[in-house]
């Protein structure tokens, strides 16, 4: 994630192995021919968008903005979710939960890396933690 002075927009790149999205699109979905490489790209764009504005929650300055998903790419065995909030002049606070694969898999732990004014900060969500915030 990274704070985007010019464009007042906070940007993310989500990054999942893609047969763990793949396993939790089928399940989500009930569809269990879905192929996350192969599908209908209208219908994996439809999948992600669904399970991740699902299963993300974003804070800034303590108010809920909407996370707007803006497509996807297969890289590398991980598909890299593109999302972003418009409209935030300033982030003095970042509050993030992401329950993003947890019914899924034991022990699933997502990091967020969040990029301001050249300062990068990190953050590990694992259960039962599964919402934390930065302060700037």
């Amino acid at each position: 994630m990274e704070y985007d002075n010019d464009r007042n927009a906070v940007e993310i790149q989500k990054k999942i192995f893609f047969d763990d999205l793949e396993l939790a699109l089928r399940n989500e979905n009930n569809d269990k021919t879905f192929d996350i490489l192969n599908s209908d790209l209208q219908l994996i764009n439809q999948y992600i968008e669904t399970y991740l504005i699902s299963n993300m929650k974003i804070l800034i300055n303590g108010k809920t903005y909407n996370i707007n998903y803006l497509g996807h790419e297969h890289i590398n065995g991980t598909i890299n979710c593109f999302l972003e909030i418009k409209g935030i002049r300033k982030v003095k606070e970042l509050q993030i939960e992401d329950t993003s694969l947890f019914s899924y898999f034991d022990g699933q732990e997502n990091l967020i890396y969040f990029e301001m004014n050249n300062k990068l900060s990190t953050l590990r969500l694992k259960e039962p933690k599964l919402s934390d915030k930065i302060i700037f």
